[in-house]
């Protein structure tokens, strides 16, 4: 009996939340929250939720988590970042007529502080350089003089708040100042300066990296760099090259940090279409010898399941598609035609009235087209799709989208013509190359 008690005990210990997100958005009354914890290159969603007739939300994190945490407002293209020092957090805040949020109560101690700190940052790097720039057009004897004055001398003496408690927040604070300076490089100089700073972060960085979110600006910011002094797609190409196995040698391949750098960059490269550089740096993931990271590991097995002459996922619909389709595997044509779209995409925009002069013979062919689109909001989504005659789908979690994820979606559109047994022949950005495939 002993035993089974103690038994009951530790599933219930386990089943336990670390700790709970709460918060009331006043305004905002029956509409999605998004919510995502942030690793260091990518994040991890955990709720997909309405707010309640009081604009109330609740979520459990049962997982020990000292990070970042996103909730997204998708309905206000809103996004707030909260600091999670593994404590709960119960915030209010109000969604404005203007559509500005404005916070009642920042949650806990730790994100009181940080507010506090945007507070003080925003009058003291922004408010008091215009103040002090618009006091030089007045004279004494104007009224605004003083009052100008005052202001900025109220500003002026405003103390820094004391972060020293929080190294996690003072990490956040410190590195988003680094992002923010190492965004533009206009010569070599300055790309060296660049990037060796953000090569001594990565190195050096303490756990607080892990779950910041801010690897991936890092990372882009320094491999954009080797954008700036190049002339051309083909120079631009052989300096990435070069920036790349630099800094992959400074950290280290065998470091689990080394190793998610090497992920994050293999998704950039796909992203922008460098296939070249991204078949290289996917064959070093391949053949490393060391244990693999598990971003690393998840890229790897992406990128070769998702190919030509393999078997496509069995993605899972939203809702039952022309009422009884519930995944792809449940339609039974001879081909299908996925399409991987946005609302918000132009090249898409461009493609589809191609796609649909296609659609006709396609159907004829015995094929079909499953549109699945990469949206946060319905309603944009539903007015397209009205004059789009094939099936349609989305979860409406935009690149946190199942499919996007399972597919591997580094960018839109993208079609993957499968057979009937579901092997992918072809993947592709232009209806142009599937067209001739059909017979």
């Amino acid at each position: 009996m002993k035993k089974l008690l103690m038994n009951c005990f530790l599933i219930s210990s386990i089943l336990q939340a670390q700790f709970n997100l709460k918060g009331t958005i006043n305004n905002y009354s029956n509409k999605r929250v998004i919510i995502k914890l942030n690793k260091s290159f990518d994040d991890v969603l955990i709720g997909n939720l309405n707010t309640s007739n009081n604009g109330e939300i609740s979520i459990p994190i049962r997982e020990k988590y000292h990070g970042i945490i996103e909730v997204t407002l998708p309905d206000a293209k809103k996004a707030l970042t909260f600091i999670s020092d593994n404590t709960n957090i119960n915030f209010n805040i109000t969604l404005n007529s203007d559509n500005n949020l404005q916070f009642n109560n920042a949650g806990n101690p730790i994100n009181t502080i940080y507010q506090d700190y945007q507070n003080y940052d925003l009058k003291k790097n922004i408010i008091l350089p215009e103040l002090e720039s618009i006091f030089k057009t007045y004279t004494p004897n104007e009224d605004f003089y003083n009052q100008i004055k005052n202001e900025i001398q109220k500003i002026s003496n405003l103390k820094e708040p004391d972060l020293a408690p929080y190294p996690l927040l003072q990490y956040y604070i410190k590195t988003s100042e680094l992002i923010k300076t190492t965004e533009n490089a206009t010569n070599n100089n300055e790309v060296l300066i660049i990037q060796k700073q953000i090569t001594e972060h990565f190195k050096n960085a303490g756990e607080e990296f892990e779950t910041s979110g801010l690897g991936r600006s890092l990372l882009y910011n320094y491999l954009k760099s080797s954008a700036s002094i190049t002339n051309n797609q083909t120079e631009w190409e052989n300096n990435l090259d070069k920036s790349i196995q630099s800094l992959l040698e400074e950290v280290g391949v065998d470091t689990s940090r080394g190793q998610d750098i090497l992920s994050a960059t293999i998704n950039f490269l796909n992203s922008y279409g460098i296939i070249k550089l991204s078949n290289k740096y996917m064959k070093e993931a391949e053949s490393l010898t060391c244990e693999i990271s598990p971003d690393l590991k998840n890229t790897i097995e992406k990128n070769n399941n998702i190919k030509e002459g393999k078997i496509i996922p069995n993605i899972k619909f939203t809702h039952k598609l022309d009422g009884k389709y519930s995944s792809l595997y449940d339609i039974k044509t001879k081909y299908k035609l996925i399409l991987v779209w946005a609302t918000w995409c132009g090249h898409c925009k461009r493609e589809i009235p191609y796609i649909k002069q296609f659609y006709d013979n396609f159907k004829k062919s015995g094929g079909e087209i499953i549109g699945l689109a990469i949206e946060y909001e319905k309603e944009p989504w539903e007015k397209m799709i009205q004059d789009i005659p094939w099936l349609n789908d989305s979860d409406f979690l935009y690149w946190d989208s199942n499919f996007s994820k399972e597919l591997n979606i580094s960018g839109t559109p993208t079609l993957f013509l499968v057979d009937k047994n579901n092997k992918i022949l072809k993947i592709s950005a232009k209806i142009s190359d599937i067209t001739n495939l059909i017979k």
